[in-house]
């Protein structure tokens, strides 16, 4: 970036980092053991675009998608949400499938030049309640998200989550990019 795109506020989105994603594979055993939490699924958000290129992408990761399937039984469905956003909306009862299965979206669309338009990877989990980690691709880090009723946040439990894992996962430093996402489809 120049000076002048600094002055005129022109900036470039940073590059997804997708093998991050890969952490939270190794950090499963903690989320298991110690803290007892399950995993129940998982997801990838990305924004969709108007363009022939990106159906074409789209035809493709469907096709991928349909081969996993055969291969491995992660099931998978795709949602559009009340914002716009396509979810792929996934299935295994192996966990390394759930991150196997999302890094292969993730790097699709990247290789058809649409990384800039992931926005998060989500995997949920439950223990008493329910809880999400959140990989923020633009930040490459990882958040907790524990969801209450009427659209609160149980942050105390957040906190206690981010505790125990940062030494895991990269987790991002910056609180208040902790975005909620509430509705999430997973």
């Amino acid at each position: 970036m120049g000076f002048l795109d600094a002055l005129l506020g022109k900036g470039k989105l940073p590059k997804p980092k997708p093998d991050r994603l890969f952490a939270i594979s190794t950090a499963y055993v903690t989320l298991n053991t110690n803290l007892n939490l399950k995993a129940e699924g998982a997801g990838i958000c990305f924004k969709p675009l108007e363009a022939s290129r990106f159906a074409t992408a789209e035809i493709e990761l469907r096709e991928l998608l349909q081969q996993s399937f055969k291969e491995t039984n992660t099931q998978y469905s795709i949602k559009k949400d009340s914002f716009g956003y396509t979810w792929v909306v996934l299935n295994d009862p192996e966990f390394e499938g759930l991150v196997s299965t999302l890094y292969m979206v993730s790097e699709t669309l990247a290789e058809n030049d649409f990384g800039e338009q992931l926005l998060c990877a989500v995997f949920k989990f439950r223990d008493d309640s329910e809880v999400f980690w959140i990989y923020n691709f633009k930040q490459a880090a990882f958040y907790p998200f524990a969801p209450l009723p009427d659209k609160k946040r149980n942050s105390s439990y957040e906190f206690r989550l981010r505790s125990i894992m940062e030494k895991e996962l990269p987790v991002e430093k910056e609180v208040e990019r902790w975005y909620p996402l509430w509705d999430i489809p997973v």
